[in-house]
C-alpha cells in the first residue's frame, strides 16, 4: 500500500519521545528514535500525569500497566509549614479508569515505553546517538550525530527536552520566557508520612519551605520537592537538605528518621518556542516548552502534545488530512500553553510561595472555588473540565 510517508525520526527517548514511537509503531509507522544517553534517564522527574494525559496513556494501551504499579490519588491537601491544613480536594481518583490523574516515576513510566517500544516491529532504538544539526528539504528531513553519520526520514520530531538540539538548530538560544529566581529539589525517600495522617498529595504553603509533597510508588517511596535557592553547588544543597526537611516533614525528623534516595536539583523555567513546526521539523514537550512542576502540568502537557501529534501522523498517513493539519498542532499546542499550562502552573507557585496566611482572607480564586465545591460538589466538575483543557483532538480537521 503506498502512503503520504515513510517514515519518522524522533529524537530523544524520554517518555514524550517514547510515547510518540510507541503510538506511531502500533499504527505500523517505521520510526527511528535517536538517544544521546546510553540508557534511561534515571534521574527523579516528574511524577503526575492529570486527565489530559490519561486519555492519551488509555489510547496507547499502557494506562492499566501504569495503574498495576503506580498510585491513582483521591486527595490532595495544602498546608502551612506547621502541617495545619488549609484546605483540600477529594474524590479525585472518580474520574474513571481512563481520565483519573495517575502518580509514578517518570524514570519508570520510560521503562514501559520502552518494553512496549521494543514490541513494535517498525520502531528501532538507537542509544548513545547524539544529535550535533538537523537539516530539511521540501522532502526530507535528517539529523548528523556526533562522530559521523546521518539519519533521514519524512520528518523530525525533537523530543530532546529543555536543552534541546533540535530546538536550538531552529532558533539558537532563543526561548520566550523567563527563569524563576528558585531552583526545585527533587527528592526521593522514605518516611512513615502515613502516622502523621499525611495522604496522596500536600502542598507547602510559606515564601522559604514551600513544597510539593506525594506518594510515588506503591512500596513507600515519597517525592519530596521543595524551592531552594540557586547557584549553590550540588554538595551545599546536600548540605542544606537536613535542615531543610526538618522544616518541611511533619515531626520536625532527623536524618536517621527518614532515608533519601535520589535528589536531584532542577532549575525551573516559564518558557515557549516560537513555532513547534517549521517544515519538516517539529517539536513537542520539553523541547517546546518549560513550566514549574508545581501541578505535573509539565509532563500531562508534554503528553496531550503527543496526542495531537499523533492525531496528524495517523489522519497524513490515511491520507484524510494534508501536511496543514501540522500547522494546527503548532498552533494548538502553544494557544495551550500560553493560555492554560503558563498560567496555571505560575498561579500554582505563586500560591506555594505566599504567606499562608494571607490566603485564608478568601481573596485567592482557587481556594474559594474549593471552598464552594464543598457546599456544590457540582463545581468540581468545573475543575475537572480546566484539566481537560491541556488536550486538542486534531481529528476534527480530517477530511
Amino acid at each position: 500500500m503506498t502512503t503520504p510517508f515513510d517514515n519518522v525520526l524522533v529524537v530523544g527517548a524520554g517518555p514524550s519521545g517514547l510515547l510518540l514511537a510507541l503510538m506511531l509503531g502500533q499504527h505500523g509507522i517505521k520510526v527511528d528514535v535517536v538517544e544521546a544517553l546510553d540508557g534511561l534517564d534515571k534521574r527523579p522527574r516528574g511524577v503526575a500525569y492529570g486527565p489530559a494525559a490519561a486519555v492519551v496513556l488509555h489510547r496507547a494501551n499502557v494506562l492499566s500497566k501504569i495503574r498495576e504499579v503506580g498510585l491513582t490519588p483521591d486527595s490532595l491537601t495544602w498546608r502551612k509549614l506547621d502541617g495545619t491544613v488549609m484546605n483540600g480536594l477529594t474524590g479525585l481518583s472518580k474520574g474513571g479508569e481512563e481520565s483519573a490523574t495517575v502518580i509514578h516515576p517518570a524514570e519508570d513510566l520510560s521503562r514501559i515505553f520502552l518494553e512496549e517500544v521494543y514490541k513494535q516491529p517498525s520502531v528501532t532504538v538507537h542509544w548513545s546517538h547524539k544529535v550535533i544539526s538537523v537539516g530539511q528539504n521540501e522532502a526530507s528531513a535528517w539529523v548528523d550525530i556526533e562522530g559521523g553519520g546521518r539519519f533521514e526520514a519524512d520528518f523530525v520530531v525533537g523530543c530532546d527536552g529543555a536543552s534541546s538540539a533540535v530546538r536550538k538548530s531552529l532558533f539558537g538560544q532563543r526561548f520566550d520566557g523567563k527563569t524563576w529566581d528558585k531552583i526545585i529539589m527533587g527528592t526521593n525517600l522514605i518516611y512513615d508520612f502515613k502516622k502523621f495522617g499525611w495522604e496522596d498529595t500536600s502542598w507547602i504553603i510559606h515564601p522559604e519551605h514551600f513544597a510539593v509533597i506525594c506518594q510515588i510508588t506503591q512500596d513507600g517511596v515519597w517525592r519530596v520537592s521543595y524551592g531552594e535557592d540557586p547557584g549553590l553547588s550540588r554538595e551545599e544543597l546536600q548540605k542544606r537538605m537536613p535542615g531543610k526537611l526538618q522544616q518541611i516533614l511533619p515531626g520536625a525528623p532527623s536524618p536517621d528518621k527518614y532515608h533519601v534516595l535520589q535528589f536531584n536539583p532542577y532549575v525551573m523555567h516559564q518558557r515557549c518556542a516560537e513555532r513547534m513546526r517549521v517544515g519538516r521539523i517539529l517539536l513537542a514537550a520539553d523541547a517546546a516548552h518549560l513550566c514549574n512542576p508545581m501541578g505535573g502540568l509539565g509532563l500531562t502537557t508534554g503528553i496531550a502534545d503527543i496526542g495531537s501529534l499523533v492525531d496528524c501522523f495517523y489522519g497524513i498517513y490515511e491520507g484524510k488530512v494534508g501536511l496543514d493539519i501540522l500547522d494546527k498542532y503548532d498552533e494548538s499546542r502553544r494557544n495551550v500553553f500560553h493560555t492554560v499550562t503558563d498560567v496555571i502552573s505560575t498561579l500554582n507557585l505563586n500560591r506555594v510561595r505566599s504567606d499562608s496566611d494571607s490566603l485564608l482572607d478568601g481573596k485567592d480564586p482557587f481556594f474559594a472555588l474549593l471552598d464552594a465545591a464543598k457546599k456544590d460538589p457540582s463545581l468540581y466538575k468545573r475543575l475537572a473540565e480546566e484539566q481537560m483543557k491541556l488536550a486538542v483532538d486534531l481529528t476534527c480537521f480530517y477530511n
